[in-house]
């Protein structure tokens, strides 16, 4: 299955939703992301998704993976699997793992992550062989949000590798903008970059000379700096009960020492995501 039709299985659905919105529509009201405070009650969300994306961060290849989500909040605590982070509502939090809101005030809110990072390994893709395998590893995360108003966000956010496995440090900085375009959808937009520290860029993108000296590659040592820019779009309609059909699609651009990596066969990167998840009250 080459990549156009991959995405057309995942972004197609995206067309539907607009489409169905020629009749209406028997669902509860969707709930903008910024309007959500902390509960004291416990939620929870239960769904799956098809998703297609990079093999690895400047990989030519594509995976094709159906995924389950999951989510569960109670108050200002979250864990959520892969890209399920947003299903209870909260965006541009503290992604997915184990996170809690620290600080969470009215247009702002500060807060802690725990996540675990699957790492690469060579046989992720063919350019990669004989490379060492990137340990999986636990990442700790602080992050800050502010609610600008009329739908605007920004976030603020630093990740390290708490293990020490050669994950490094990454920083991160994003806007977004969430609107109801009709009744009965919720859609966003997203922009942001990320800076990387030297262990990170090395790690992921680099080949240390004793690694080049016994794989006849060329060494390359990148160095700190912009590693991405990145943007994307994101839908939500409520179904009948309390389902709900997600769609998303995003794209990346990587920068600097990062696309100029060796192992960078294309530095753009396109993500497309379908799901469809039953939230608790």
């Amino acid at each position: 299955m080459d990549l156009a039709r991959k995405l057309g299985v995942v972004v197609g659905p995206l067309a539907c939703l607009l489409a169905t919105l020629a009749s209406p529509v028997q669902a509860q009201a969707v709930v903008d992301a910024t309007e959500l405070a902390p509960q004291e009650g416990l939620r929870y969300a239960l769904g799956g998704a098809l998703i297609v994306a990079p093999s690895y961060a400047g990989g030519s290849g594509q995976q094709f993976k159906p995924r389950p989500l999951w989510a569960v909040r109670h108050g200002r605590f979250r864990i959520s699997g892969a890209r399920a982070s947003g299903l209870l509502g909260v965006a541009g939090d503290g992604g997915s793992g184990a996170s809690a809101d620290l600080v969470d005030r009215a247009n702002w809110r500060l807060g802690a992550s725990l996540r675990f990072d699957s790492g690469r390994s060579p046989g992720d893709d063919p350019v990669l062989e004989g490379l060492p395998v990137i340990r999986r590893t636990l990442r700790g995360r602080v992050y800050g949000q502010w609610h600008i108003g009329g739908g605007w966000n920004t976030s603020l956010g630093y990740s390290a590798d708490l293990l020490g496995r050669g994950g490094g440090g990454i920083a991160g900085l994003a806007l977004s903008y969430d609107w109801t375009p009709v009744p009965g959808l919720a859609a966003s937009v997203n922009a942001g970059a990320n800076w990387a520290d030297g262990q990170h860029m090395r790690t992921y993108f680099g080949i240390a000379p004793e690694v080049a000296q016994a794989t006849g590659r060329t060494a390359y040592v990148p160095s700190t700096g912009l590693m991405d820019l990145h943007a994307g779009v994101g839908l939500r309609m409520p179904l009948q009960g309390r389902w709900t059909l997600f769609g998303s699609l995003g794209v990346s651009q990587l920068q600097g020492d990062a696309a100029a990596s060796p192992l960078t066969r294309r530095s753009q990167g396109v993500t497309a995501m379908m799901a469809l998840a039953w939230r608790s009250p």
